[in-house]
């Protein structure tokens, strides 16, 4: 053969393959682990691995095309996807899991058996880890969606998980199914998944139920996951790091081993989520009848804040997104958890910022004094719970009934979002007379009267609690063909109704420890009346919910007095 012709002929195959630029990968995983050192002259798909980077692979689409620009990590480390679509690093020692943050006009996959996000894979770092990824665009819109969010749900076995699928998850996908969505659906659980990590195995009845929201034939909604407190299992920390992010890291495993990797990030539209796990786990269980840590608070550790400054670094245009931190730990009010001013600081890059959390039980909004671009304030939501009162009861630790929340996003703002009780969807509030006394059968029955919360003492006041209410939504009374406006409290209020119920009904499991099962909520409104509320006529308490970025408002209306809860 004319050697000008053979170099010819090599010349046009390179520049054909250099055009098309692709390659054949399976989509799940085409990797290795184990096997020989990288060597020096090892390619991927056009491009040179690094001596010493023992974990690299390639992101395609569907077609096989290489997809550019994609942050991956190690849970400690990032690189970023070349032209070729590739990626490498040298892999920490103690990393179990390779991620990729999913980019904005891509599908969220679904693992096949559990229909939960597959996103991630495990790796060995000792070894040589091959781990490619395949990404699919989407078809509808990219920056109109929903989700739906979970408080803690504390999986105590098979029961209490066929309960959660049967009621909260079923009726997430009831309501994606009769109310379709522009663009993407997903979920995210918001942490303490199990009740306690003494109890892995109970992580695979969870993961089950979580994965089981069908909201079309053969359609799942996906549901992001985050780690809890209760989540992280002390037992699997190193003794011999006690009391540093080493042992903190160890008891994450079994999570992990479930849900993948405990710090992950994902885009859809114009919006970037955070998943962290801030809570700090510092030492071994203090008893043998658990796996809780004897010591561990909320916060960043020092490598979980290091790994969220190298997330956020690698968003492009902030001042046009939002961003989303999702954690289990509530973090408000609390100005001494560890990097919780950094990372706040942080989100106000963005053009609006939420951080979404779980732990306290109660439905609650707070607002930080530090602006965004947009100058709204970063806003932490605290998100009520699935289960009531540890599946005890359908009413949780607030008064709010068992429920879950739907956000809608348009853009880079939520345009709205709402509270779903599990029980009765539309329910949004309880209206209470502040004269009522509750139930005198218990040693407690001083606790269960109005007037126990000076707002409220010496008056005829008519009080809402709204369980998801904002400070900024519009509550009025309307009777005698006026309307009044109510006032919200700005103070944290139990409801004594609720609480009563708790304490002297026949709750099976709260009854005998009901202290443990109350708490306040800020989300109330109360109007001082020239009569007791009882004797009003024709009237209603309507409630103008607003939502910040957004033109939407949604009404919710209440025209009974509640006197007693039943289960």
């Amino acid at each position: 053969m004319d050697r000008r012709f053979f170099l010819s002929l090599i010349a046009g195959l390179m520049a054909a393959c250099a055009s098309k630029n692709k390659i054949d990968v399976d989509p799940v995983d085409d990797g290795q682990e184990g096997g020989t050192p990288v060597d020096e002259g090892t390619t991927l798909n056009g491009t040179r691995i690094e001596e010493g980077n023992n974990l690299y692979g390639v992101i395609t689409d569907t077609e096989g095309n290489p997809v550019r620009n994609v942050p991956v990590t190690d849970g400690f480390r990032f690189a970023v996807t070349d032209t070729n679509g590739v990626y490498q690093m040298k892999a920490d020692p103690k990393s179990t899991h390779v991620c990729y943050s999913l980019p904005a006009g891509y599908a969220i996959r679904q693992n096949a058996a559990s229909h939960l996000p597959s996103f991630y894979q495990t790796i060995r770092p000792s070894a040589v880890n091959k781990k490619n990824f395949t990404l699919q665009k989407l078809t509808g819109s990219s920056t109109a969606f929903s989700f739906a969010v979970l408080g803690d749900i504390h999986i105590r076995n098979a029961s209490t998980a066929s309960t959660f699928k049967g009621g909260a998850m079923r009726k997430i996908g009831e309501y994606f199914k009769e109310n379709p969505s522009k663009g993407p659906v997903f979920g995210v659980s918001l942490g303490d998944i199990i009740n306690n990590a003494k109890d892995p195995e109970t992580f695979g009845y969870a993961a089950e139920a979580l994965g089981s929201a069908e909201y079309g034939a053969g359609k799942y909604v996906p549901f992001f996951t985050v780690i809890g407190n209760h989540d992280h299992n002390a037992r699997k920390g190193n003794s011999a790091e006690s009391g540093t992010d080493g042992f903190d890291i160890g008891t994450e495993g079994d999570f992990s081993g479930t849900f993948g990797p405990p710090c992950y990030s994902f885009n859809i539209g114009k919006v970037h989520f955070v998943a962290l796990d801030n809570f700090i786990a510092r030492s071994e269980p203090s008893s043998s009848g658990t796996a809780l840590p004897a010591t561990g608070h909320n916060g960043l550790s020092d490598k979980v804040y290091d790994w969220l400054l190298r997330d956020l670094a690698l968003v492009e245009d902030k001042s046009s997104k939002m961003v989303v931190i999702l954690q289990h730990c509530h973090v408000r009010g609390f100005a001494d958890v560890p990097h919780r001013s950094d990372m706040v600081a942080k989100m106000a890059e963005f053009n609006s910022a939420y951080i979404f959390s779980g732990h306290a039980h109660i439905c609650e909004s707070y607002k930080y004094t530090v602006k965004t671009r947009s100058g709204r304030p970063v806003m932490e939501r605290i998100h009520g719970v699935p289960m009531g009162n540890f599946w005890y009861s359908k009413y949780g630790p607030d008064g709010a009934p068992a429920g879950f929340y739907v956000y809608h996003v348009d853009g880079k703002d939520f345009s709205s979002w709402e509270y779903r009780c599990v029980h009765n969807p539309e329910e949004q509030m309880r209206v209470y007379d502040s004269n009522d006394v509750y139930d005198l059968e218990s040693d407690w029955s001083h606790q269960y009267a109005w007037s126990n919360e000076s707002l409220f003492a010496g008056g005829n006041f008519i009080l809402a609690h709204i369980y998801h209410g904002d400070e900024d939504w519009e509550v009025t009374l309307e009777h005698d063909g006026k309307a009044e406006k109510m006032t919200f409290a700005n103070k944290r209020i139990y409801d004594y109704c609720a609480h009563s119920h708790l304490a002297n009904d026949n709750v099976s499991g709260i009854k005998t420890s009901w202290t443990y099962h109350w708490d306040r909520s800020e989300n109330w409104w109360y109007l001082k009346l020239d009569r007791p509320a009882s004797e009003l006529k024709d009237w209603k308490v309507v409630a103008k919910a607003k939502f910040p970025g957004s033109t939407e408002t949604r009404t919710y209306t209440c025209d009974k007095i509640t006197r007693k809860l039943t289960e």
